[in-house]
């Protein structure tokens, strides 16, 4: 049976990240919370919220599903996958780490810092230059996301740590990420690598 496969796209992006395969069948093409398409969200608990979202839309499947999810979509992956959802069959990972505020496994915390600061102090530019780092101008176009929803968004990516948790994941997993990453090392990946058991 062919599995369905569910997008999660990363933090100040879209779904239209995605748009180069929009043409796999039986694909679903998710917004983040306050990003693309899905600007009304609850503000509290928003990444546990939207993992029981996809979990129940998982759920729902009446075949088995495939969860892609790139950088804060890939950690909102691991949080749906470790509700166990029986359809669950695949997860691919890119860019993934377990603690992004971490020198070593993600990105560096003063540099963390002073981009909460610059969000602040001018959110359109600050954002611009960011996908710039991440994936050049190619995707510029994309609506900016909604400022104080996706910030508070970005603050509980930060304060996730998903360690502990990777020995609990079943599910077959894929990790896929770029040497030169500029965002998140693939040294996270590397040390999922070893926690996660399948």
């Amino acid at each position: 049976m062919e599995a369905t496969n569910i997008f999660i796209h990363g933090w100040s992006f879209s779904s239209q990240i995605w748009r180069d395969y929009r043409n796999i069948e039986n694909s679903v093409f998710l917004d983040l919370p306050f990003h693309g398409d899905n600007r009304i969200y609850s503000e509290k608990d928003i990444l546990s919220s939207f993992s029981e979202e996809i979990y129940k839309l998982i759920e729902k499947q009446d075949k088995p599903v495939n969860l892609i999810g790139w950088s804060l979509g890939a950690s909102i992956s691991v949080l749906t996958a470790l509700k166990k959802p029986k359809n669950l069959e695949k997860l691919i990972l890119i860019g993934f780490t377990p603690k992004f505020k971490d020198k070593e496994l993600g990105h560096n915390p003063v540099a963390i810092k002073a981009f909460m600061l610059a969000l602040k102090l001018d959110f359109k530019d600050t954002i611009y230059t960011f996908r710039k780092t991440v994936a050049g101008d190619f995707f510029k176009e994309i609506p900016l996301p909604e400022k104080e929803g996706s910030i508070k968004l970005l603050k509980e990516f930060i304060d996730l740590d998903l360690r502990e948790q990777l020995s609990f994941l079943e599910v077959k997993t894929f990790l896929i990420h770029g040497r030169e990453d500029k965002i998140i090392s693939y040294k996270g990946s590397v040390y999922s690598s070893k926690k996660i058991k399948n």
